[in-house]
């Protein structure tokens, strides 16, 4: 009785394992398995063709016929003259030597698609199936080659700013990416120049800013309040930008550009009477000029015109090219001139030049001269009385004459 009750079990133990083979591969239907394996390159750029791999298994019975289908949706679409439909036909088991089946497709993704992975659905049927089976499942990732953040623009308001002055610096980055960017960090380094430190001090804030998000294609405005120097020297400014971000495979990226901000004044440039030879009308004589920087900033391109009119006349050049001319310094211009008039005489003079940042300035000017008759000239010692010298000099030459007159007859 024992050995019956053990020949049943075995019997039955015997028919489940076999059940459970055929269960796996020999079932009553196919078992397909479509897998991803391979996408090239990886990631793709917007804008580029690319090729995935599939690898299609079955698990179950053989399946013949079998028809492999793609479904590109937006941002993919199939490359022009490439087969959207594989066939590849039977499909069998691992006793039959083909269980595993490779295809590929060429594919396209649109230039303006975002960063990240996206979907793309495949679907695949064979002989005894009524409908197809949709795969949803299948990523594909895309990034540009390299996030891209940089200075759109810049600005200072003022756009000159005067030493000792505070100025609104602004500078506009740009994500030029697809994809977000994330953990932005700007910077000014304003400790070093070519000649220096840089003459800029932050208020209210360092010299560093930071944001966490910043959208694809989108604009940031960064501003920075500075001081400057009440020292500093006019001219522009080349100040060194750093600035480090991530994208959202969490690449980090580092660089480095510059912005200027333009220090400068408007030049104080005086000019009065040095001195003169001439005291009285129409007694032509030496005028000398002088021209005075009284401004912050150097000027250069000097250039003095006399403005000639009826009361003022010029003997020989009317112009003098004084060239450069530096913050707290003076110089002059000598011209030779025929006045007319009474009392005051204006002098119209033409002061043309350029400040440091290459500003042009034109400016009409006038110089008073006194002017004086020969009474009020002879009085102040500036002008010897014609009248008076002449008498003196006849009355000497008469002198000598009879001197000499008497000393001859004497002798005869």
């Amino acid at each position: 009785m024992k050995k019956i009750i053990f020949f049943i079990a075995f019997l039955m133990l015997a028919g489940m394992a076999s059940a459970a083979v055929n269960t796996q591969y020999f079932g009553k239907s196919p078992n397909i398995l479509v897998t991803l394996i391979r996408q090239e390159p990886d990631p793709i750029e917007p804008g580029k063709e690319f090729e995935v791999t599939f690898k299609i298994d079955n698990n179950g019975t053989t399946a013949n016929n079998v028809l492999l289908e793609i479904l590109p949706e937006y941002p993919f679409s199939i490359v022009p003259g490439e087969l959207q439909t594989r066939e590849l036909g039977v499909v069998g088991t691992t006793q039959s030597e083909k269980q595993t089946v490779i295809t590929r497709f060429k594919l396209k993704v649109a230039q303006d698609a975002s960063d990240g992975s996206h979907r793309i659905k495949a679907r695949y049927k064979s002989d005894g199936s009524d409908s197809w089976a949709t795969l949803e499942n299948f990523k594909i990732r895309v990034q540009t080659s390299d996030a891209l953040l940089g200075v759109e623009k810049f600005f200072s308001v003022p756009a000159v700013t005067a030493p000792g002055d505070k100025a609104k610096l602004t500078i506009e980055l740009k994500n030029y990416a697809s994809s977000p960017l994330k953990n932005i960090k700007v910077s000014l380094d304003l400790e070093e120049e070519e000649e220096g430190s840089m003459p800029f001090a932050p208020i209210g804030s360092s010299n560093q800013r930071i944001y966490t998000y910043l959208e694809a294609n989108s604009n940031l405005p960064v501003a920075f309040e500075l001081l400057v120097d009440s020292g500093a020297a006019s001219k522009a400014y080349k100040i060194p930008l750093e600035f480090g971000y991530s994208d959202y495979l969490n690449k980090n990226y580092s660089k480095s550009s510059f912005v200027t901000l333009i220090v400068g004044d408007r030049p104080d440039l005086g000019i009065t009477l040095e001195r003169t030879e001439v005291y009285t009308p129409e007694t032509p004589g030496n005028v000398v000029l002088r021209l005075v920087n009284k401004g912050n900033p150097d000027i250069k391109f000097l250039n003095v015109k006399v403005i000639q009119n009826e009361n003022v006349k010029v003997a020989g050049a009317d112009e003098s090219y004084i060239g450069k001319l530096d913050s707290d310094d003076f110089s002059t211009a000598e011209f030779r001139m025929f006045l007319k008039g009474e009392g005051t005489i204006k002098i119209p003079v033409q002061l043309s030049y350029k400040d440091t940042n290459n500003n042009d300035y034109r400016e009409n000017r006038e110089v008073e001269l006194k002017l004086y008759s020969d009474n009020e000239a002879e009085e102040l010692g500036v002008k010897s009385g014609n009248g008076y010298t002449w008498m003196v000099i006849t009355l000497a030459v008469i002198g000598a004459g009879y001197y000499s007159y008497r000393r001859r007859k004497n002798k005869k």
